[in-house]
C-alpha cells in the first residue's frame, strides 16, 4: 500500500470543525485540565481552568502575530517616533501592492495581461490588515479590545442605519 501521509493540510476535518487528530489533543487536553483541577481543589484553591463556554476565548491568530511582529519590531527597531512613522508608512506600501495585485488580476495593463489571481489580491489585503495591527500597538495599550470596540460600533452604526423606518421599505 503506497499512501500518501497524512498532514495537517490534508487531514478530514469532521462535521465539528475539528481533525481526528485535533479532538484527541482536546481530549488530552480536558483530561490533563481535569487532572489539574482536582489538584487546585485539593489545595483549597478557587481557581478552575477548563474548555468550553467559560473559557476565555484563544486569542486570534491575527492579534498573536500582529503581537509576536509588534514586539520583534520593537527589539529591532526601537520605539523611536520614526519607527512609527515607518509602521504607519508600511500601511500604505501594503496598499500599493493589493493594487498592484488587483490591476494584475483585472488584466488592466494591455501590454502584461492577468498577471494575478484573486486569491494574490485577497493575500495583500491581509497583508494591509496585519500591518495596520502592528501599528495599532503604537496607539492602544489593548490593540485587540480597541479592534474590538470599534468593530462593536461599526455594527451598531449598521443596524441603527438598516432598521431606521427609511431603510425598512
Amino acid at each position: 500500500m503506497n499512501r500518501d501521509p497524512i498532514t495537517p493540510a490534508t487531514e478530514p476535518v469532521g462535521p465539528d470543525g475539528f481533525t481526528l487528530r485535533e479532538r484527541a489533543w482536546l481530549k488530552a487536553a480536558s483530561d490533563d485540565m481535569a487532572e489539574l483541577n482536582d489538584l487546585l481543589a485539593e489545595r483549597g484553591s478557587g481557581r478552575r481552568f477548563g474548555i468550553g463556554p467559560d473559557t476565555p476565548p484563544a486569542p486570534s491568530p491575527l492579534w498573536v502575530a500582529a503581537r509576536r511582529s509588534a514586539a520583534w519590531l520593537d527589539a529591532a527597531n526601537g520605539a523611536s517616533e520614526r519607527e512609527t512613522q515607518m509602521r504607519l508608512m508600511k500601511i500604505s506600501e501594503e496598499l500599493g501592492e493589493v493594487m498592484q495585485a488587483y490591476i494584475g488580476a483585472v488584466g488592466q495593463n494591455p501590454r502584461k495581461g492577468i498577471t494575478h489571481k484573486p486569491e494574490d489580491v485577497a493575500a495583500e489585503l491581509c497583508d494591509v490588515i496585519m500591518s495596520a495591527a502592528v501599528a495599532l500597538h503604537r496607539f492602544a495599550d489593548s490593540p485587540e479590545q480597541a479592534m474590538a470596540e470599534h468593530a462593536a460600533q461599526v455594527v451598531a452604526r449598521i443596524e441603527a442605519l438598516t432598521t431606521s423606518p427609511s431603510h425598512a421599505e
